[in-house]
């Protein structure tokens, strides 16, 4: 997605509040929490967490219903309704609105998924026909009393199935029914990208066009053809040819191949970062000056409206999920809607990477800006970048002391 793609976050987060974390010495105490509590359950999901008992602190994420969080006691605050914050164990706070005391230990209330074995986290599905109506009930069907239409295109989250006499529907994430047999589900794509081995050289590569050409020698006999996004190793290049350790040479324009770079001014010899290059459409992970993780990627089209930016970057906002559109604009054919999109990390503004799990076209640039990965690899990524999204949180902004992840767009 793009610049415009996301919704939601940013704006209800008021994610730059000025920073006014207090002091252990200016906390004024309250009434303590009861006795039996041993954690505090967010109630009201994406519960702000702040660095300070204040709406004007800075905001350090949002925190999942369900998940339990371990507090050391209550204090007086700002601009929460009943006066009072709980100071987490962490040194953070919740305005005591947004929970509840527990007798369970601290721990994440699990969202039920697609299961362990699925690419997504979530059962995802896109909508077939322009209009289809969605029903707050199965029985609103009959009486074509709908609750709102969905474009053609628009994604949603599955929840639940039900027949209802005789006509199969799926629930939404929103609890709205739709008839079954107007949306498509969808898996993701299988393609993930390759762990790399310290101390061995960058000489991975994808073949890039639907299918390539294999040779026996630079211009010499064909002798096969190679499948786009077929992960090779290259043993050496030879002006417009590269030899291939599987055997044969390929046109040296049939790759999508990274090539190693030194790390940016700033970054630690152990630092983890990323260089992602537009023109191969590639993204390598390092750690220090060793690639650890390389693959394929869809940034933005070459369009000016749709271009990824170029820069150097750090990672300020990392969310397991959000929505993203465009559903405001209005100077366009077609808008989309998607719920739900996972492992989310912006960089700069709203551009920043995700999860496609709407098509299978990475190795080419395809989307409205932002930095498109498989699944496999958007999780692996989102994992391998600081900061750690705590379990059971929604959201992450980046301290300077987190050492955020710098991106390098080039």
């Amino acid at each position: 997605m793009g610049a415009v793609a996301f919704v939601g976050f940013l704006v209800v987060t008021g994610l730059w509040a000025s920073a006014s974390a207090a002091q252990d010495s200016t906390l004024e105490i309250a009434v303590p929490a009861p006795s039996w509590a041993r954690s505090i359950e967010i109630v009201n999901d994406g519960a702000p967490v702040m660095l300070g008992p204040s709406p004007e602190s800075r905001r350090r994420g949002t925190v999942g219903a369900g998940t339990r969080l371990g507090f050391l006691r209550r204090v007086l605050g700002k601009g929460c309704s009943t006066g009072a914050w709980y100071e987490t164990t962490d040194r953070l706070f919740v305005c005591e609105e947004h929970v509840k005391p527990s007798v369970e230990p601290p721990g994440r209330k699990l969202w039920p998924t697609a299961g362990d074995r699925a690419t997504l986290p979530r059962r995802y599905a896109f909508v077939r026909v322009d209009g289809t109506r969605a029903y707050a009930h199965p029985s609103d069907y009959f009486g074509y009393e709908y609750v709102e239409a969905f474009g053609r295109g628009f994604g949603i989250v599955v929840t639940g199935e039900q027949v209802y006499r005789g006509v199969e529907f799926v629930r939404t994430r929103k609890h709205l029914w739709v008839e079954r047999d107007s949306v498509r589900f969808v898996n993701g794509s299988s393609f993930r990208g390759a762990a790399l081995r310290p101390q061995v050289p960058l000489d991975i590569a994808w073949i890039s066009p639907r299918s390539a050409k294999l040779f026996d020698r630079p211009s010499g006999r064909v002798i096969g053809a190679l499948e786009r996004q077929l992960e090779v190793r290259v043993a050496k290049a030879e002006g417009a040819w590269v030899k291939l350790r599987q055997g044969g040479w390929v046109r040296r324009s049939s790759l999508a191949r990274p090539q190693k770079t030194p790390r940016p001014e700033g970054v630690g010899p152990d630092d983890r970062w990323i260089d992602v290059h537009l023109a191969e459409q590639v993204l390598v992970a390092y750690q220090g000056d060793a690639p650890r993780f390389a693959t394929l990627i869809s940034s933005g089209k070459n369009t000016k409206a749709s271009a990824t930016p170029t820069g150097l970057f750090t990672l300020w906002a990392k969310l397991d999920f959000t929505d993203m559109d465009d559903i405001e604009r209005t100077d366009i054919p077609q808008n989309y809607s998607i719920q739900d999109v996972p492992w989310v990390q912006f960089f700069e503004g709203a551009y920043g990477f995700h999860a496609a799990f709407w098509h299978d076209d990475f190795g080419r640039r395809r989307s409205h800006g932002c930095i498109n990965l498989s699944p496999a690899d958007a999780r692996y990524l989102f994992q391998f970048t600081e900061p750690v999204l705590p379990a059971g949180w929604n959201a992450i902004l980046a301290l300077p002391q987190d050492g955020p992840t710098v991106v390098q767009v080039r």
